[in-house]
């Protein structure tokens, strides 16, 4: 346009008979630009072909392709704006650009980053509807319509590791709300032959915390993450976060988990946290460890079922079929088959799967063991077998420990219950009475270890409760630390 405009301007210069021709051709051109730009615009509009072959006769091909772009997101402004100065009329074949702009249309900008906030706790079931709600909402958007199996990994506490009468809940619940909003999707049980099938899978965890951040308070809140992940991809595809109240939740362990010698915290779980939780936004992959090992968690669940059913020949079998899968180091296997093997009678099984788990944990630095004291002395709880089981506990310590070349700080825990200062000294007195029936099993152990209390700062519940809820805060710890 610039070029045809000063050689027009200097041709009436040259010629002044001409001027009064060029005004007119000007005006021309003008009445004829306008046509080229609504010719231009009309096309993102889904134009009819008359119309657009009146603005540019010479490009009728061009608009008839410009209405298969209709159902596509709108192209952007700046596309639109820049067009009618690329199709002047004297160049029809400038408008080229219309009809390949489908093709090479500028993608839409991602959707902001959508930031998670808790809202206000609710009474539990509540929550987790809510929670349920949002993130079938959200995975309809990101999925659409199409029918898909649903598979969900027991839902966990993000402190212990553990599965709850909370937890089973929470998935029993949502379930049923998959079952009821999301049509076409069809839930089924965590097996290897529903992972082979790369399911969506749905993971979550309910967690104690304290709403004002305090430390070493009783939680007045439990944190429902939930997050779903597309095993076709292996991204996660949606998330939701909500909060419940405290007296809403039933955190007592289920019988696996009670009866485990330890708590459940390994690499297995921490990458199923590390998928559900902050670590992850929708559209990033979900934790390659956690995935790795799906087909042993699958096995692990069928096994703890069978476990709390009483079918303990079963149970033990699966746990065997486990370690084949699993990890060398993977807590549930080894708990599986200590317990098995324990209440089956095989007790050189049991001290073998039970020093397995002592060498794991000292090679993750930091083993925690369900150690029951009577209230308020250092002497063990004698309920039932404990007594037998903590003593093969403590000979397969001193042993084990004995065999590596390392220095070991034990440390002692206690529940929310009584007065942190007094919590404190019970917790030491209690890490020093472990550690002097470790060195009266093995003497070489009394220049390697050293004794810690803390009371209830470290608490993994929190709620005080001194009862099969809690009974994790009241654990003794082994920590491997540096020799001094």
């Amino acid at each position: 346009m610039s070029g045809q405009a000063n050689r027009a301007e200097e041709t009436s210069m040259i010629n002044p008979r001409h001027r009064q021709r060029h005004r007119t051709g000007a005006w021309l051109l003008c009445l004829g630009l306008l046509g080229a730009c609504a010719g231009v615009e009309r096309p993102m509009q889904a134009p009819t072909a008359p119309a657009a072959a009146a603005a540019t006769p010479k490009a009728a091909p061009v608009p008839a392709a410009a209405p298969q772009a209709a159902p596509m997101s709108p192209q952007p402004a700046a596309v639109r704006a820049a067009a009618p100065t690329a199709a002047p009329v004297a160049r029809p074949v400038a408008q080229a650009p219309v009809a390949t702009t489908p093709r090479t249309q500028t993608p839409a900008p991602p959707a902001p980053e959508r930031e998670f906030v808790a809202p206000p706790p609710i009474e539990f079931k509540a929550a987790v509807r809510r929670a349920g709600a949002q993130l079938l909402a959200d995975a309809g958007g990101v999925l659409g319509a199409e029918a898909r199996v649903l598979v969900i990994d027991p839902l966990i506490d993000a402190n212990t590791g553990g599965q709850t009468v909370s937890t089973v809940s929470m998935g029993d619940q949502l379930e049923g709300l998959v079952k009821a909003r999301a049509d076409g999707w069809k839930v089924q049980p965590l097996t290897r032959e529903a992972l082979a099938g790369r399911p969506l899978l749905l993971i979550g965890t309910l967690t104690p915390v304290t709403v004002e951040r305090s430390i070493d308070t009783v939680p007045d809140a439990f944190r429902v993450w939930l997050t779903l992940i597309d095993l076709r991809t292996g991204t996660v595809v949606a998330k939701s976060l909500d909060r419940a109240t405290t007296a809403s939740v039933d955190p007592t362990p289920l019988k696996y988990y009670s009866d485990s010698p330890t708590w459940h915290k390994d690499k297995t779980v921490a990458g199923y946290i590390n998928s559900c939780q902050v670590k992850t936004r929708i559209g990033d992959p979900a934790d390659p460890d956690y995935l790795a090992r799906l087909p042993a968690a699958a096995v692990v669940n069928e096994a703890a079922i069978a476990y709390d059913d009483g079918k303990l020949a079963q149970a033990n079998q699966l746990y065997k079929e486990a370690s084949k899968l699993a990890d060398a180091g993977d807590l549930r296997v080894l708990n599986g088959l200590y317990l098995t093997n324990w209440q089956l009678g095989q007790r050189d099984a049991a001290r073998d799967a039970f020093d397995r788990l002592v060498a794991s944990g000292l090679h993750e630095e930091k083993l925690p063991l369900k150690l029951l004291f009577k209230p308020g002395g250092t002497n063990f709880n004698s309920i039932g077998d404990l007594a037998q089981q903590y003593d093969m506990w403590i000979k397969s310590l001193a042993q084990v420990t004995g065999r590596v070349a390392v220095c070991v700080r034990v440390v002692g825990h206690t529940s929310r219950t009584g007065s942190a200062r007094l919590n404190e000294t019970l917790s030491r007195k209690r890490a020093e009475a472990v550690a002097d029936m470790l060195v009266r099993q093995n003497r070489a152990l009394s220049a390697r270890l050293s004794m810690a209390g803390v009371g209830s700062r470290e608490a993994l519940v929190g709620l005080g409760t001194d009862d099969l809820r809690d009974a994790l805060d009241r654990r003794v710890e082994f920590r491997v630390v540096d020799c001094v």
